[in-house]
């Protein structure tokens, strides 16, 4: 199995050459990947069809999910309860099925990232409290915008596009949509670099960071115990990654919670650009942690539906605490 490699627009922040990134190779034209194929033609016009068409469908889709695929019903049922042990059965339930529908939406909406060129979807993204990263990158200063995983999280890298920005993504299994996915995050018109999550560049980042750069970093995920320790994350113990102190003390950069959702009234997909976490990092881990997971559930609270829900959060157990996904 060939490495992952990066996706990197023409111009980048790191000035990285286009010979280190994701390219497209005659095998993706092999037998194997031609269902896939099947997908990436379909996904063309879908994208241009009315977004009532696409929510309809996308809504069928999630309650489709719901009901056929348990184990994810599961894990986000789970999840729910560890978070709100106090939250009713019904609660929990209705709470489930408005993520499934989410989910569903947003899945026929993924086209649009794929298909759509940046100006179109500009008009569909929208930014709250931009002026609070443009103050920092206006000081000279780098910033990270540390974001949960919330359902529409590609949309929200893509709201942002117009800053010089550091991001990392989790590859795909599948090769051909690895690529077919990952150059949608590297429009010609961006100044962006997507490294893969298994080859983190710490030093790079850090260098990057003091500069007035963007790293886009999802900090909720649960990656094992290196590199993190538990803090409460709603009501439950959570493996906590606190790389993202580590980095931000090296390189002085501002450390800003954002996240994005869709907006029915408004009908876009709307970033929030939270305020910066003053006095961060401190020289206590445990701290660190628990203001990283304060600073993400304030931001997931802004609409609970929408969450990812059916990640498993609390895969790493402290000692003597059981495994919750059986």
């Amino acid at each position: 199995m060939q490495k992952s490699k990066i996706f990197l627009s023409k111009k980048n922040p790191l000035n990285i050459s286009h010979d280190e990134c994701e390219k497209f190779y005659l095998s993706y034209l092999f037998p194997n990947y031609w269902f896939s194929w099947i997908i990436i033609i379909l996904s063309f016009p879908i994208s241009f069809i009315p977004r009532f068409f696409r929510a309809f469908f996308g809504k069928m889709l999630g309650l489709f999910i719901y009901h056929t695929n348990p184990k994810r019903r599961s894990i986000a049922c789970t999840n729910i309860k560890l978070c709100f042990p106090d939250m009713h059965h019904s609660e929990i339930n209705n709470l489930v099925v408005s993520y499934f529908i989410h989910l569903g939406q947003t899945i026929f909406d993924f086209p649009l990232l794929w298909w759509r060129t940046n100006k179109s979807l500009q008009s569909t993204c929208q930014i709250v409290n931009s002026h609070i990263i443009d103050e920092h990158l206006q000081k000279n200063k780098g910033v990270i915008l540390l974001t949960p995983h919330s359902i529409s999280l590609d949309f929200g890298g893509r709201s942002i596009s117009k800053y010089p920005i550091i991001s990392m993504y989790k590859p795909f299994r599948n090769r051909l949509l690895n690529w077919f996915i990952g150059k949608s995050r590297s429009k010609s018109s961006d100044n962006v670099v997507v490294f893969p999550r298994e080859n983190f560049p710490f030093k790079r980042i850090i260098k990057a960071l003091k500069k007035p750069n963007i790293f886009y970093y999802v900090g909720d995920e649960d990656l094992g115990s290196k590199n993190s320790t538990f803090s409460n994350f709603f009501a439950e113990q959570k493996s906590t990654i606190i790389t993202i102190a580590k980095i931000a003390s090296l390189s002085k950069a501002v450390v800003i919670p954002c996240i994005n959702h869709y907006s029915i009234k408004e009908n876009k997909y709307i970033t929030y650009i939270g305020e910066p976490l003053k006095d961060f990092p401190s020289d206590n881990d445990l701290a660190n942690a628990r203001r990283i997971n304060e600073s993400l559930e304030l931001l997931i609270k802004r609409d609970l539906t929408q969450y990812m829900w059916s990640l498993r959060i609390f895969q790493t157990r402290p000692d003597g605490i059981d495994y919750p996904y059986k």
